[in-house]
């Protein structure tokens, strides 16, 4: 994949009546979308990257608008509208926020991307990245927290012919129901903390986070459920600690990511890592990627039945992304999936101890 970054998909817009001093000019609406057509099997139905034994083509399959709204020289307004079909292609706003550009820093409000991880900003943007999906081991919990309603800044230093990126935000986020696994409840998190710095030099980009945020308590009636088993019937603390390097030189890609992910109570505290390796061949790039998780606090969970009490799991992944035209990429991948003897971390998963994933897409912006 070139050096190539995916422009800000952006177009904008404003009123006017007789009661205001401006409108809005034609000339300065540009409006930009992306999406991805995907298709996947697996040899069992254990779920893992959202696919079953049966083909399937909703999971990986989306369509978004992203829309910029100049207000004035310095002010801007950011929508993006994404009809995602893991959640039944129901539209929905991921991203809705002001703009404010200061001399040295710009300062934004409302629903913006969660900055944990080197993809973030492009998370529902199959184009932006060399793989067919970011790693699951990794981003699979970004997922459920890919955004927050707060306010943040992105404060650029230069430093020495480098740029280092502080964006410090403060808010709330949620997790929704259809997110929520073996819960099936949302989930607020309030008093949301965190600090994202990225260094960006030449060929390399570094990235670091830490945000902390409290848990608001689920409901449920049955003291048997796994809301109240995992003491999510409580407030908690989480704390989410993440770090990122990336090497790109037009020829070879190298990225790699590492999390860990804390809370207060009974439900999992966890690692994970992951790797990519790619190497551009005119059009086509081949890669390689690994990724692991596992708990880190199964000692709190002596009590539980094995099967609840942790988890461990290990992707190895092949495939290529072939930049097919301009704008279009198609890419192809396989996945193998070890459980090391338990659920993996799927709650239902009592008889597999691995799975194969096979996956292609055609991801497209515009």
């Amino acid at each position: 994949m070139r050096k190539t970054v995916l422009a800000a998909v952006m177009a904008s817009a404003a009123c006017g009546a007789t009661t205001f001093a401006n409108a809005a000019s034609l000339n300065d609406i540009r409006i930009g979308g992306f999406g991805s057509v995907g298709v996947g099997y697996a040899d069992n139905d254990v779920g893992y990257a959202g696919h079953y034994e049966k083909v399937g083509y909703k999971h990986d399959t989306l369509f978004g608008l992203q829309f910029d709204m100049q207000i004035n020289d310095r002010a801007s307004v950011t929508t993006q509208v994404v009809a995602n079909g893991r959640y039944d292609f129901e539209p929905a706003f991921e991203v809705a926020y002001l703009s404010y550009e200061f001399d040295n820093f710009t300062m934004r409000g409302g629903k913006i991307r969660t900055p944990f991880y080197m993809y973030s900003d492009y998370l529902d943007i199959g184009y932006a990245y060399p793989m067919l999906r970011p790693n699951q081991e990794v981003y699979e919990n970004m997922i459920v927290i890919s955004s927050f309603t707060g306010i943040d800044a992105l404060i650029p230093i230069d430093i020495a012919g480098t740029t280092l990126q502080l964006q410090p935000f403060v808010g709330q986020s949620q997790v929704e129901e259809r997110d929520s696994g073996i819960f099936g409840h949302q989930t607020n998190l309030k008093d949301v903390m965190a600090l994202a710095a990225t260094w960006y030099g030449n060929d390399w980009v570094i990235s670091g986070s830490f945000g902390e945020a409290t848990t608001e308590a689920m409901s449920d009636s049955n003291p048997l459920s796994l809301v109240n088993l995992f003491e999510m019937n409580k407030e908690q603390t989480a704390t989410f600690t993440a770090f990122g390097v990336q090497y790109n030189d037009g020829d070879w890609l190298f990225n790699a990511e590492a999390m860990c992910m804390e809370l207060t109570g009974a439900f999992y505290d966890f690692e994970s890592i992951s790797a990519v390796l790619g190497y551009q061949v005119g059009s086509v790039m081949p890669y390689i990627s690994a990724g692991t998780v596992s708990t880190t606090d199964n000692n709190d969970r002596s009590l539980f039945p094995e099967y609840l009490r942790e988890y461990e799991r290990t992707s190895y992944s092949v495939g290529f992304r072939w930049d097919y035209a301009s704008n279009v990429a198609v890419k192809f991948d396989t996945t193998y999936a070890d459980f090391h003897g338990a659920t993996g971390g799927f709650m239902t998963n009592f008889t597999e101890d691995d799975t194969m994933v096979y996956s292609a897409s055609v991801d497209f912006v515009f």
